[in-house]
């Protein structure tokens, strides 16, 4: 990821990308870590309320496969189903955990 490109792309100064980015991967950590509990509690709302904020932070930022992950667990849970979710999450860590340092 080149932050500079990005904050290009959003036509801002790659300071305040890089603080963007810092608060994403923290909050993003704490929706997947609701997202777990959800899953623990059998509970699809809690998880699809946490994955539709995962998902419209990542697109705000233009991580367009968090967004587009976040979306399908949303869609999942918003259906009742939280089958696969160790695997969605399994991935978005990975994918987080791939971002450079901020």
């Amino acid at each position: 990821m080149d932050y500079k490109h990005l904050a290009d792309q959003l036509d801002m100064d790659e300071s305040d990308v890089l603080e963007l980015v810092a608060l994403f991967m923290d909050t993003a950590r704490t929706d997947l870590e609701k997202i777990r509990q959800g899953m623990s509690f059998g509970n699809p709302c809690q998880a699809a309320s946490a994955a539709h904020s995962l998902k419209g932070a990542a697109g705000n930022l233009g991580f367009t496969h968090m967004a587009d992950l976040a979306a399908k667990m949303e869609s999942a849970a918003n259906g009742g189903s939280l089958e696969g979710f160790d695997a969605y999450v399994g991935d978005m860590e990975t994918r987080l955990d791939a971002l450079p340092p901020t």
